[in-house]
C-alpha cells in the first residue's frame, strides 16, 4: 500500500511546491518594451475623447481651459511668459490646426489684473474641468517650435495638483529650442523628479521642427510607454500613478532649462501646431 502510494505522494509534493511559483510568475508584469520596438494601440480600445480642430476660430471652450493661475506669482522654473486667457494671438484655430503661439509683447497697456511684468505672451491649454483619464492610449499629432528660448510641452498632470507630483506627471513630449534634434520624455513623482535629479527620462533623436509627428502614450496598470510615430522611445513602471490626469499643451519661454542659451527674441513668435488630439480607453473603462 505504502509502496503503491509513494508515486502519488511524490507528485502531490512537487505540485504543492511548484504551484506558488507558477502563480507568482503569472502575476509578474510582462517585460517592458525597449526603444525601437513598435508602439501600437492595443485591441479593444475605443475613442473616448478627441479634437481635430476642424471648426471654429478659437479652441473649443467645451474641451479646453486656459490656465492662467500663476501669472501674478510667475510661472515655475523662472519662465518668462504670461499665459493669456482667450487671446486669439496666442491660441487660435488656423487651417484646421490648433496654434499655440508665444510672442514678445508689451502687455503694460492692456490693463491685465494678473500681469507681473512678463515680456512674452503665450497660452497654456488644458482639459481641466472637461476631461480626465486614468490609463489609456493618447496620440497628439503636432509640430513643435525650435526657436532658441522656446519650451513646448505635451504632458499630463492630475487635475487637482499644483506641481507637487502627488499622483505623478507624464511628459509625453517636451523640447527646448536650442536642441532641434532632441525631444524628451519623462515621468516624475514626489520621490523621483528633476529637482532631486533622479527622475526617469528618455530621448528621441530627430529633427522635430521639420514637420508633424505623432506623440503617443500608452498608460496601463503596469506600464507607461511613450513613443513617436509608432516607435517606442521610453518605458517605465507607473509606480504611484493612481489618479485621473488632464492633458496640457503649452509653449513656455525661457527659464532655467529653455533659457540656458539665451532667447532669440528676433526669431519669435514660436508656435506649436496641433492637428489632432485623440484618447482611447478599454471599452470597460468608459
Amino acid at each position: 500500500m505504502l509502496a503503491r502510494m509513494a508515486p502519488v505522494l511524490v507528485f502531490l509534493f512537487f505540485a504543492a511546491c511548484l504551484s506558488p511559483v507558477k502563480a507568482m510568475a503569472a502575476s509578474d508584469p510582462a517585460p517592458l518594451p525597449v526603444p525601437g520596438d513598435a508602439l501600437v494601440r492595443p485591441d479593444g480600445y475605443q475613442v473616448v475623447w478627441n479634437d481635430d480642430f476642424k471648426s471654429g476660430s478659437v479652441p473649443d471652450p467645451n474641451r479646453w481651459h486656459h490656465e492662467t493661475s500663476r501669472n501674478r506669482q510667475g510661472w515655475y522654473n523662472g519662465e518668462l511668459q504670461y499665459y493669456a486667457s482667450e487671446h486669439r494671438d496666442n491660441a487660435r484655430i488656423e487651417n484646421g490646426r490648433l496654434v499655440i503661439e508665444a510672442r514678445p509683447e508689451d502687455l503694460s497697456s492692456m490693463g491685465l489684473d494678473d500681469w507681473s511684468g512678463q515680456r512674452f505672451s503665450s497660452a497654456r491649454l488644458t482639459t481641466r474641468g472637461h476631461a480626465s483619464w486614468r490609463h489609456g492610449f493618447f496620440q497628439i499629432r503636432a509640430r513643435l517650435p525650435c526657436i532658441t528660448g522656446s519650451w513646448p510641452a505635451i504632458w499630463l498632470l492630475p487635475e487637482h495638483q499644483d506641481m507637487v507630483w502627488q499622483g505623478g506627471e507624464i511628459d509625453i513630449a517636451e523640447a527646448v529650442g536650442y536642441e532641434p534634434g532632441t525631444v524628451y520624455h519623462a515621468i516624475q513623482t514626489a520621490k523621483r523628479n528633476f529637482i532631486n535629479g533622479n527622475h526617469e527620462q528618455g530621448e528621441s533623436r530627430f529633427n522635430y521642427c521639420g514637420g508633424f509627428h505623432d506623440y503617443q502614450l500608452l498608460w496601463t496598470e503596469d506600464r507607461i510607454v511613450i513613443g513617436v510615430d509608432g516607435k517606442v522611445r521610453f518605458a517605465a513602471r507607473p509606480r504611484g500613478f493612481d489618479r485621473k490626469m488632464i492633458l496640457i499643451l503649452n509653449v513656455a519661454v525661457g527659464g532655467a532649462w529653455a533659457g540656458a542659451r539665451g532667447i532669440d527674441t528676433e526669431a519669435f513668435p514660436a508656435r506649436m501646431e496641433v492637428s489632432s488630439v485623440t484618447v482611447w480607453q478599454k471599452a470597460d473603462r468608459r
